[in-house]
This record gives C-alpha cells, sequence and structure tokens, in this order.
C-alpha cells in the first residue's frame, strides 16, 4: 500500500494529533451548547403562580355561652297577716302540689275574732227576727186603723236597721274567716320550692316573702352574653341548648327575651332562651351551653394558602392584571378556619390573589399567572 504524501513529507504523525481528529465534534457539540445558554439567559424569567379572585361570602360562626335552666314562671308566696309560724312543711327542692299547705301560722288570734263575729251573727239575727215580727205586727194594726202610720214608718225604720245591721256582721264574719284561713300558706301552683325564707318561731308580716315556687310547664334557659352578639341585626340562623355534662342532650330553643339594660360591671346582656320541647334530663337548675349560628353577608375569603407574612404581618399577593405585576399587601385577619381565611381589611372583591408559588415572589415582580382552583 502506497505511503500517504503527508506522512512522506512530514513524516509520521504524533499520537495526540490523531486524537484531535475525534475531539473535533465533542467541542463543536459544547460551543453550540454554550450559544443556546447565552440566548435562554437573555430572555427574561417569568415564574409561573397560580391566582384565585377574591370573593366575598356568607360568613356563618357559632356562638357559644353557658347559662342556667330556670322556669318560666315563678312565684313568691307569703302570708297575708302577720304572726309566729308554728310550722313549716316544705324544704327547698321540695315538689308541691296546687293548694298544698306550705306553712302555718298561730291562729289563736284569729280564731277569737271569729268566734266574737260569729257571736255577732247570732245576736243580729234575733234582733233581724225580733224587727221583722214587730214590723209585721204594725203593719196588721194600721191596715185596720188601730196604729197612726207613723209608728208602721218607725218600724219599717227599725227593720231596715236591723237588715243592715245583720249583712254588715255576716261581712265581717267573712273577713275574719279569710284571716283564718290565711294562717295557712298553701302553693299557688304545681312546682318545686326554690327558696324558703321563714323558721318556725319567726315572727312574720304581711307579704313577706316566705317561698319560692317554680311553676311547672316551660322552661327558660338565662344566659349572660356580651353586649357585641346582640348588636347584629339578623336574629340567629338556629340556637340549640345541651346539657353541659351530657352534649348530646340537646334540644332547640328561640329568643325570648333580652334584658335593655348591660352590666355595667361585666359588660354583658342578660338575654333569655325559650327551651322547646326540653327533654327530661333538661330540669330546673341544670347548667346548660347554648349554641348559635349567626351569620353575616359581604365577608372577604381567601384560601389559606394565599397567605403569608411580611414584616411580621399577615400579608398576600396581589395580581395587576394589567401589568402581570405582583405586589405585597398586608391584611387584617378576622377568622383563620380550617381551610379559609376570614379577612377583615385589606381586600376587596375581585380582587386576584397568588395561591400557589408565592414562596419565593418579591414585590413588583412579574409573573405569568394561571387561574385556577387550589389543590
Amino acid at each position: 500500500m502506497p505511503t500517504p504524501w503527508v506522512t512522506r513529507q512530514m513524516g509520521p504523525l504524533p499520537p495526540v494529533s490523531r486524537h484531535f481528529f475525534l475531539l473535533v465534534p465533542a467541542v463543536i457539540s459544547l460551543l453550540l451548547a454554550s450559544c443556546s445558554d447565552n440566548a435562554t439567559e437573555s430572555a427574561p424569567y417569568l415564574p409561573t403562580v397560580k391566582v384565585v379572585s377574591v370573593e366575598t361570602v356568607t360568613d356563618v360562626v357559632t356562638v357559644s355561652g353557658t347559662g342556667e335552666v330556670r322556669p318560666r314562671v315563678k312565684s313568691a308566696l307569703s302570708f297575708k297577716v302577720s304572726g309566729r309560724v308554728i310550722a313549716r312543711e316544705v324544704d327547698i327542692g321540695d315538689r308541691v302540689k296546687a293548694g298544698q299547705v306550705l306553712a302555718r301560722l298561730d291562729p289563736t288570734e284569729q280564731q277569737a275574732d271569729l268566734a266574737a263575729a260569729e257571736a255577732a251573727i247570732r245576736a243580729q239575727q234575733a234582733t233581724l227576727r225580733t224587727a221583722e215580727s214587730y214590723l209585721n205586727r204594725r203593719r196588721t194594726l194600721t191596715q185596720t186603723g188601730a196604729l197612726p202610720q207613723q209608728q208602721l214608718d218607725e218600724a219599717i225604720q227599725q227593720y231596715d236597721t236591723a237588715v243592715n245591721d245583720f249583712a254588715a256582721a255576716q261581712a265581717n264574719l267573712a273577713t275574719v274567716q279569710e284571716s283564718l284561713a290565711q294562717t295557712e300558706l298553701k302553693a299557688d301552683a304545681d312546682g318545686v320550692i326554690t327558696s324558703v325564707n321563714i323558721e318556725p318561731g319567726e315572727v312574720v308580716q304581711p307579704s313577706s316573702a316566705a317561698f319560692d315556687l317554680a311553676h311547672d310547664g316551660e322552661l327558660d334557659a338565662v344566659f349572660n352574653v356580651d353586649e357585641s352578639v346582640l348588636t347584629r341585626e339578623a336574629p340567629p340562623i338556629s340556637v340549640e341548648v345541651a346539657l353541659v355534662d351530657r352534649p348530646d342532650i340537646r334540644t332547640t330553643a328561640r329568643i325570648q327575651e333580652i334584658s335593655p339594660s348591660v352590666d355595667r360591671k361585666l359588660g354583658t346582656v342578660r338575654l333569655k332562651l325559650s327551651i322547646t320541647n326540653p327533654p327530661a334530663e333538661i330540669t330546673l337548675g341544670s347548667a346548660i351551653v347554648a349554641y348559635a349560628k349567626i351569620a353575616t353577608d359581604g365577608r372577604i375569603s381567601i384560601p389559606w394558602q394565599a397567605l403569608g407574612k411580611s414584616n411580621g404581618l399577615p400579608s398576600v399577593f396581589v395580581l395587576d392584571p394589567a401589568t402581570e405585576l405582583v405586589e405585597s399587601r398586608q391584611i387584617d385577619v378576622l377568622r383563620y378556619d380550617a381551610d379559609r381565611i376570614i379577612v377583615a381589611a385589606g381586600l376587596k372583591a375581585g380582587e386576584q390573589v397568588v395561591v400557589e408559588g408565592n414562596q419565593f415572589l418579591y414585590p413588583k415582580q412579574k409573573v405569568h399567572a394561571v387561574q385556577g382552583d387550589v389543590q
């Protein structure tokens, strides 16, 4: 085989020269890759972020408070006459029936008055019979002409006086009998004794409360609630009450009464709920919890993924669709829910906030935004 011309003129090629031809393709590839990178770096980098529109929602919250079950109707029972207590038949917590005797006063004075009134009745009855007999005789004699009309008129006047005195004696007897009956204090309805204010041997005065009686029937739940809860125009969506120690025992309720005054020390208002069909387990004095669902329209709500921090305060990145620039904006958070944030101030409905890709953003950065729901 003839020797190549280059070999004849220059002699054999060194080993390095032979490898050079093998490296040429690799070098060309590296140069092309370097050119491609320079072309890429010359174009601005736009991070892709996902945005959602700020929306307004009906914010439903559940507020709760503890209270006590009390009777709808409660009466203070007292004697109508004065006297010394000789017996008290019931104590706190006793269940009583209407007409049941609760306490007694010493009836000695009233019994003496009754005896005197009954004697007066007997005397007036005798006087009335005498006056009636006298009148009848005078009338007969006057008709025969034996007596003048003047004597008949006198007999009629005496009879009328006897009739009036007898009526007055009857009225006095009824008063004395009522006074004697008032020495026994009786329950005015079925219910439970909730307080006792007298003891045997004590001298009581008329209208001085002796017992408090909680009537059977409808029950109320009484609470002291913060005044701000009652400043809402819309009433609660629903109200439920449950036992503190048995949350599974619950029933519905409705607002019965709101006190017009505010407790100056606590800043609370007394709220009374009417319990609808209370279970047997809910009784007088039970400690209960009320749960009221309250709705407020027009609240700003955003996904929790949009929340960040700026200078240690809650903030979000807001997108300007016209310029595709984002800005960091501080917000006031009203409440954190499980998957949403209720915003008190700082955002308006319709604005777009970044929910994905906001970890490495900075203010006035241009982004490539896509709309989408949070996963």
